[in-house]
């Protein structure tokens, strides 16, 4: 996310209002630098760089945007001016080349992490894998429908969630209150198993504002509950 977001300032500047296109599971508090501090478009699109690379490159030759910048949270990333070459070194002369720039003009030192500091983090951020016990990647696709289903329909009566309605990879739903708090649900397409990531304040405030009404949620469909590994959930 700081990676991204550092690059997002050199292109504020150099190409105001461009889009910069990430993968599916950068933070609440990144988009919302990037579109309300930098004046830039966020457009998630599907996990992988090849993914992210491509998208950017159809929106720029469409015309639907100007796609400066296409980077996923593993640090692959293409530039526009580059010619959407995935080069790492390209990247981090970028960086270089910002840090220099900062100094240069500034009276005294300063951190590049001085330029996002408005860029809201939350304190703890999770991954948990669970395995469909059958090991079928048949009943993972089968599983991971049935437990999105549960989930939106759980959006639309408990009052701490709200569901990202522009997610476009798995079911991804904000945790309401939490500033920047959220959740999201992705299946393996190789693997037969189901990530849940999740972003938020306190381990606490994850166990008691995502994973409960999340298990509460995975109660009610009993293919769900007895074909996916719950126990991942129900430890953390």
């Amino acid at each position: 996310n700081r990676l991204i977001a550092l690059l997002a300032t050199i292109f504020a500047d150099s190409s105001p209002g461009c889009t910069v296109v990430t993968c599916s599971v950068t933070s609440e508090g990144l988009s919302n630098f990037l579109q309300e501090t930098l004046g830039l478009q966020h457009v998630r699109y599907l996990k992988g760089y090849a993914n992210v690379i491509g998208k950017a490159k159809e929106l720029t030759e469409s015309g639907q945007a100007n796609a400066e910048l296409a980077i996923e949270t593993s640090g692959h990333c293409a530039m526009k001016e580059n010619g959407y070459l995935d080069d790492g070194t390209y990247t981090a002369c970028k960086i270089i080349g910002l840090l220099a720039r900062v100094n240069k003009d500034s009276n005294t030192k300063k951190s590049l992490l001085d330029l996002i500091s408005d860029m809201k983090e939350m304190e703890v951020e999770e991954e948990l894998r669970m395995n469909i016990l059958d090991g079928s990647l048949e009943s993972t696709s089968e599983i991971f429908q049935q437990a999105s289903k549960a989930i939106e329909e759980k959006s639309q009566t408990y009052e701490g969630w709200t569901l990202d309605e522009d997610n476009l990879e798995g079911i991804r739903v904000r945790v309401d209150g939490t500033n920047g708090g959220f959740f999201m649900l992705r299946q393996s397409l190789h693997d037969p198993l189901i990530s849940l990531q999740m972003e938020g304040n306190t381990k606490e405030e994850l166990q008691t504002q995502v994973i409960q009404p999340l298990l509460e949620a995975i109660d009610t469909v009993p293919n769900v509950k007895n074909g996916l590994e719950v126990s991942v959930l129900e430890k953390y």
